[in-house]
């Protein structure tokens, strides 16, 4: 079969490709046209001598993923590859492991789906990008991820614009603009800061944040202090794999890092900022640089939210 997927991928196509050399050829004589067969034999040789050459290399992935189709790529594990030496190949992948990457050198054009499938996570970086796109410095990058974290009791894909920065600090992320490629319009999106440009509508509850005195902190995150303490209470059972326990360890340290960033993001918030101060049960706005209460009243005798149990046991009629 893999002789097969040679030929059926490469080798036929080289020989109608120098076979039309051949015809074209002659008029210039029997020589030219015996060069270009030759060369087509030369080629499917070497093709097929390479087959013979990996049948001692890894064994290719088998079950529900491996490759059905009559045509299929593969390529081998080698430590000593060049771009293993460049960060932005080897960050997050296990050269021992992870065949060398397959470069084509042109445009992809398809009319049909691309696939990125489960299994073999190994060839992922982390084991969880299934897809990303480098800027012109071929270091900051967009990217996606699958099953990375678990949060509000749901696996997350994750989508963002990766800086030249490694790590996952505030200085790690660029702007990740949705909408348009216009300047200062659209939705814009980082580590802790979204800027909605544009007119936005909701088609539901907006609920303001809650914040109370435990919410906030006016020291960052120590990491070791809270990797050990989340040992603690973080259950390896409770996750699937090694590496999403581990996520959850650090999760517990990026939540104390977001009470910092809270904390800071009171200090420093514009006029116009609103939250419900959950302590004092009630609405706070920044108006003329001072923080001041919104007053509010009852709802109106009748109004089917006025009941005790929130009106949920009465819809208003229409």
């Amino acid at each position: 079969m893999k002789y097969f997927c040679a030929y059926r991928a490469i080798v036929k196509p080289s020989i109608a490709h120098f076979a039309l050399a051949a015809r074209k050829a002659r008029p210039y004589g029997k020589a030219v046209k015996i060069l270009c067969l030759a060369c087509c034999a030369a080629a499917a040789f070497s093709i097929c001598a390479r087959g013979a050459e990996t049948d001692n290399s890894p064994k290719k992935s088998e079950g529900q993923n491996s490759p059905a189709s009559p045509a299929a790529f593969f390529s081998d594990v080698n430590p000593d590859w060049p771009n293993w030496q460049k960060r932005s190949y080897s960050y997050g992948m296990d050269k021992s492991k992870v065949p060398v990457p397959i470069f084509f050198d042109s445009p992809i054009s398809t009319n049909s789906t691309i696939m990125v499938r489960g299994g073999d996570n190994y060839k992922k970086r982390w084991g969880l990008h299934v897809f990303e796109a480098y800027a012109a410095d071929d270091t900051s990058r967009i990217t996606m991820i699958l099953n990375k974290h678990f949060e509000e009791g749901l696996p997350v894909a994750e989508l963002y614009y990766y800086a030249s920065a490694y790590g996952q600090g505030l200085n790690a992320y660029n702007w990740f603009r949705i909408g348009s490629d216009v300047p200062y319009h659209s939705f814009m999106f980082s580590r802790d800061r979204a800027i909605f440009y544009g007119q936005t509508e909701f088609r539901n509850l907006i609920r303001l944040d809650n914040i109370g005195a435990e919410d906030l902190s006016e020291e960052n995150t120590d990491w070791k202090k809270s990797n050990e303490e989340a040992k603690k209470t973080v259950k390896r059972e409770d996750y699937p794999t090694e590496g999403t326990y581990r996520h959850a360890i650090t999760a517990e340290g990026y939540k104390k890092e977001a009470k910092y960033l809270k904390a800071q993001a009171l200090k420093n918030a514009g006029d116009g900022t609103m939250f419900y101060d959950r302590d004092y049960n009630i609405i706070v706005a920044k108006v003329g640089g001072k923080w001041k209460k919104v007053p509010v009243e009852e709802l109106p005798e009748g109004h089917p939210l006025r009941d005790p149990d929130g009106g949920h046991s009465r819809l208003p009629e229409r």
